[in-house]
C-alpha cells in the first residue's frame, strides 16, 4: 500500500513539474512613445528578467499614436498593457475614469521603496490627483522641462564676438534674457550659409507649439487663464499675452524655412546637421546631442536654462515648461502583483542611478541631492 502510495504521490510531482516547465513566463508589457529611454528601460530590465525569470517587452509608439492607442486600450479595458507611461496632462484623464491603480497602499506597505523616496514636486507632478490630494496614481520616470542647446563654437569664436559686440553693444553669450535670444538668432541667422539663428517647435500637433510658447508666454508676464475664477478672456488676451505671442511668432524669421511646421523631429534633425545656432527642445533629447554617435556637433554643444525677461514692474521671470512622464499600473493588467513587482525594482535606488547614467531624469530625491548626479557627464540641466 504504501508503494502505491509513493508511486502516486510521485506521479504527481511529476505531472505538476511537467505543467510548471509547459507554462511559459510571465510577460509584462510597458506602454511609452517611442525613443533612448523607452529603450533603456527594456534594456535595464533585462536584469530584473535575469533575477526573476520575468521578461518584461515593450511597446514604444511613435508620439502621434500614443496617447490615443493607450486611450483606446483603456476605454475597452484591455489588459493588453501591463504598465502605462503617459504624459503628465493626461494622469487627470486616466485617473478619474479609474483606469489605474491607486499605488498610497501599496507604497505603505512596501519594504522596498516608499513615497517619501521621491521628490514632493515631483509625485505632485507626475504622479498626483487631484492636485494637492496626497493620491498618487504613478511614480516618477521621466522628469523633463524645456531648454537651450547653443553651439559653443559660435558663440565663443572672437570673431563672431567682435562683430557681435559692434552691432549690438554687449558681449555675445548663451542669453540671459529672451531680448538677448532674439538678438543671437538675428545675428546668426545666414541663408546663404544654410544657417539660421534658431530651432524650436511650431507644429500643431499634439502639444509641440503650446510647450514652447509656454516658456515665453509666462516668463512676459502673461498666462492662459485666471486659476483662481477660471476665465480666459482679458488673460489670454492681456498686453503681456499679446506681447508673448508677437515674440515667439517673430522668432521664426530666424529659423529655417517650414519651421513654423515643425515638432522635435525637425528640431534635433537641424541641430545635429549644424543648421542653427541655438536650440529649444526637451531635456530629454539633450543626451542624444552630446553623443558624438549621433551629433556630429556634439563636443560644440553648450547647454543652458532658458532665458527670462524683466517686466514693467521690474520683476525679472524665467519659466520653463515641464513636460515628462510618470509609470502607472493599468486597472486592466492581469499581472498587477507582478507589475508592481517590477516597478518597486526598478525604482530601487541602485537601479535608478543606472537610468540616470542612461541619460534619464529620475524622480528619487536622494539622488537627485546627491553630488554625484553632478559629475554624470549627460545631466546637462543648469540650476
Amino acid at each position: 500500500m504504501s508503494k502505491r502510495i509513493s508511486v502516486s504521490l510521485l506521479a504527481i510531482i511529476l505531472g505538476y513539474s511537467a505543467v510548471a516547465h509547459s507554462r511559459a513566463p510571465v510577460e509584462l508589457t510597458v506602454v511609452w512613445h517611442e525613443g533612448n529611454l523607452g529603450e533603456l528601460l527594456i534594456q535595464l530590465s533585462k536584469e530584473y528578467t535575469r533575477q526573476t525569470g520575468v521578461v518584461i517587452s515593450g511597446e514604444l509608439l511613435p508620439w502621434a499614436e500614443w496617447h490615443d492607442k493607450i486611450a483606446s486600450e483603456f476605454t475597452a479595458h484591455g489588459s493588453k498593457y501591463d504598465l502605462t507611461i503617459f504624459d503628465s496632462q493626461s494622469m487627470s484623464e486616466f485617473a478619474s475614469q479609474g483606469h489605474v491603480i491607486l499605488l498610497n497602499q501599496r507604497l505603505n506597505r512596501s519594504s522596498k521603496i516608499r513615497a517619501t523616496d521621491f521628490d514632493r514636486t515631483a509625485l505632485r507632478m507626475y504622479a498626483e490627483y487631484p492636485e494637492g490630494s496626497g493620491n498618487f496614481y504613478a511614480l516618477p520616470v521621466n522628469q523633463d522641462a524645456m531648454g537651450l542647446v547653443y553651439r559653443k563654437d559660435l558663440l565663443e569664436d572672437p570673431k563672431e564676438r567682435s562683430s557681435f559686440r559692434t552691432k549690438y553693444g554687449y558681449d555675445l553669450a548663451a542669453p540671459q534674457t529672451y531680448d538677448q535670444l532674439r538678438d543671437i538668432a538675428e545675428f546668426f541667422t545666414r541663408p546663404e550659409q544654410n544657417l539660421y539663428g534658431i530651432a524650436t517647435y511650431g507644429s500643431r500637433d499634439y502639444d509641440a507649439v503650446t510647450s514652447a510658447f509656454h516658456n515665453v508666454l509666462w516668463s512676459f508676464g502673461g498666462d492662459l487663464w485666471n486659476s483662481k475664477t477660471g476665465k480666459a478672456d482679458g488673460v489670454i488676451n492681456s498686453p503681456a499675452s499679446l506681447a508673448a505671442l508677437q515674440y515667439y511668432k517673430k522668432l521664426f524669421d530666424y529659423s529655417p524655412p517650414g519651421a513654423t511646421n515643425w515638432f522635435y523631429d525637425e528640431v534635433n534633425d537641424a541641430i545635429v546637421h549644424g543648421k542653427v545656432a541655438m536650440g529649444i527642445n526637451w531635456f530629454y533629447f539633450f543626451t542624444a546631442y552630446g553623443d558624438p554617435a549621433r551629433n556630429p556637433f556634439a563636443d560644440k554643444m553648450g547647454f543652458a536654462g532658458l532665458p527670462g525677461k524683466k517686466g514693467a514692474d521690474g520683476r525679472f521671470l524665467r519659466y520653463h515648461s515641464v513636460g515628462g512622464q510618470g509609470i502607472s499600473l493599468s486597472k486592466y493588467s492581469r499581472n498587477v502583483e507582478e507589475a508592481w513587482k517590477f516597478l518597486e525594482w526598478f525604482m530601487s535606488e541602485g537601479i535608478q542611478w543606472k537610468w540616470v547614467r542612461g541619460g534619464a531624469q529620475t524622480g528619487r530625491f536622494d539622488i537627485l541631492r546627491s553630488p554625484r548626479v553632478r559629475d554624470i557627464k549627460h545631466m546637462f540641466l543648469c540650476y
